[in-house]
């Protein structure tokens, strides 16, 4: 017998998918910002010419990207108690209305840690890439280091870092659904409950597969238009 389409079935689950939706997009959208911030100080730091800075930030990098994300997932949410350690998480939990705190900060940290890493290494390439008579006429104006790297440098690499970066912002919003493995209410996870309570998983899939495409695509759309607004703004200079 052949397999029967009950497509009925997603109207009834709407609810859940919206919320396994909105879920997913907390922690997609938290943990891009955040990865970033990381990924662009880190990066700052493998890219220096500070022994001690560069040593700290390469161990950062071979650590977290060396270890796999559900392995850093299940340590952090197994050993650590974040909303106890962290107290302010409660109050952020009530305003992202997450009913898990600790399941859903422990992803969330595992996913910016892992993603900031790869960050890292492609804004230490980004800078690297850049030619090092910048650095020696900002210098020859009086700037410090410092100043060299946050007005002259990054903001040079940053645009040259758009496409790679575009990337690992799509592999943390799919590496998002491994945030079930530890009980958070994501995409993913509605998916195997719609499964697991209609034996309807091949629709479910279907309606998840499609809201992940369309997530993707979205954040894809909008990293070319930045892509695009930096490459005029060189034109134009």
């Amino acid at each position: 017998m052949g397999y029967e389409f009950d497509w009925h079935v997603l109207i009834e689950y709407k609810q859940l998918l919206i919320n396994g939706l909105i879920t997913t997009i907390k922690l997609s959208v938290l943990g891009i910002i955040f990865s970033f911030i990381i990924g662009s100080i880190v990066g700052i730091g493998r890219a220096s010419k500070s022994f001690w800075l560069s040593l700290i930030s390469s161990y950062y990098v071979e650590s977290f990207r060396n270890i796999p994300l559900i392995v850093q997932m299940f340590f952090i949410y197994f050993t650590f108690t974040l909303s106890q350690i962290f107290p302010f998480l409660n109050t952020w939990g009530d305003f992202l209305h997450i009913d898990d705190v600790d399941a859903f900060f422990s992803a969330l940290l595992a996913l910016i840690l892992y993603t900031g890493a790869y960050i890292a290494e492609v804004v230490k390439a980004g800078i690297r890439s850049i030619p090092k008579g910048q650095f020696e006429a900002a210098r020859s104006l009086g700037m410090n280091r410092f100043q060299v790297m946050w007005y002259v440098i990054y903001p040079q690499a940053v645009r040259i870092i758009i496409p790679p970066l575009t990337s690992q912002f799509l592999n943390l919003i799919k590496n998002s659904s491994l945030a079930m493995t530890i009980g958070v209410a994501e995409l993913t996870f509605s998916t195997q409950q719609i499964d697991a309570e209609t034996f309807r998983g091949f629709e479910a899939a279907t309606a998840v597969t499609i809201l992940y495409i369309i997530l993707t695509l979205s954040t894809s759309f909008i990293m070319n238009l930045i892509e695009i607004k930096f490459s005029k703004g060189v034109k134009n200079a």
